[in-house]
């Protein structure tokens, strides 16, 4: 794209094409439900393991059996007359592996590990960077991205502490910066645990977890998890509810593609909902 010289006038930066979110959780958290609530979309499977739950319905090519497959269906998306709004990538993990199998079949080797001094993994970055060109373009045509992963538990060093664990995509860390980095959005569904803590005798405790099954979507960044977002979303978590996720999603998206005036208020309904 041509820098747009405006006549050597620069343009105010507001984002109004459609948001590129990621979502990751542990197993049956509710994150493909909560992708179906976007509008229109088309399933993109990269396994068996990877399908809707019951009750939801979506669009769907099938199986993807390759990274090309994948590719093949955001040129779909780009090329060809349809009604569909938002493309779901289901997995993530899932894509890694289909990329490492195309490194595998470019190179003329069994296994990534096969390719000398690591080399297999700089080649399988450089397909990630080409995957989140292609959804950046669906983006800019004004389609909705939506890509959703499991979770990995992986001790980070600390700055200035000690080590401590921290929640992340379970993908590999060159993966997970590259499309954190391009993400709007990157959300941590979870349970509402509260810690219990039991007196078992002879000065020791037991502590335990305890939850009602409510889930929440982290969207701020936290020393034990990845997420974050970039519009500007005051609460650190907002509650998911089957049926209600991406209305509460899309009035932060809503929010951010209007224009700034000093005297805008927000909706008190939706304000309330997203609380």
């Amino acid at each position: 794209m041509a820098i747009d010289w405006n006549e050597g006038v620069p343009l105010d930066t507001i984002e109004t094409e459609p948001a590129f979110c990621v979502f990751y959780a542990g197993a049956k958290a509710g994150k493909t439900t909560l992708a179906s609530e976007f509008p229109s979309p088309l399933y993109v499977r990269t396994g068996k393991g990877e399908r809707a739950p019951a009750g939801v319905t979506m669009k769907s090519f099938g199986i993807s059996e390759s990274y090309q497959d994948v590719i093949d269906q955001a040129d779909w998306f780009l090329n060809m007359k349809h009604d569909r709004k938002t493309y779901i990538l289901d997995s993530a993990d899932g894509l890694e592996q289909h990329i490492f199998a195309e490194v595998c079949r470019k190179n003329k080797v069994a296994s990534i590990e096969d390719i000398p001094y690591g080399k297999g993994f700089g080649q399988a970055a450089e397909i990630w960077h080409e995957f989140v060109a292609k959804m950046l373009e669906l983006k800019a045509a004004g389609y909705y991205v939506v890509i959703l992963s499991h979770v990995k538990a992986k001790t980070v060093p600390g700055v200035t502490t000690d080590s401590y664990p921290r929640y992340m995509p379970n993908l590999r860390d060159d993966a997970v910066g590259i499309i954190v980095d391009a993400a709007d959005l990157i959300g941590f569904l979870h349970q509402r645990v509260s810690i219990r803590k039991e007196d078992v005798g002879f000065k020791k405790t037991n502590t335990r977890g305890e939850g009602g099954g409510d889930i929440l979507i982290a969207v701020q960044e936290r020393p034990g998890f990845i997420s974050g977002n970039r519009y500007d979303i005051e609460k650190p978590t907002l509650p998911f509810k089957r049926g209600e996720g991406f209305k509460v999603l899309d009035h932060y998206f809503q929010r951010n593609a209007l224009a700034p005036v000093a005297d805008n208020d927000n909706d008190p309904e939706l304000e309330a909902e997203a609380a």
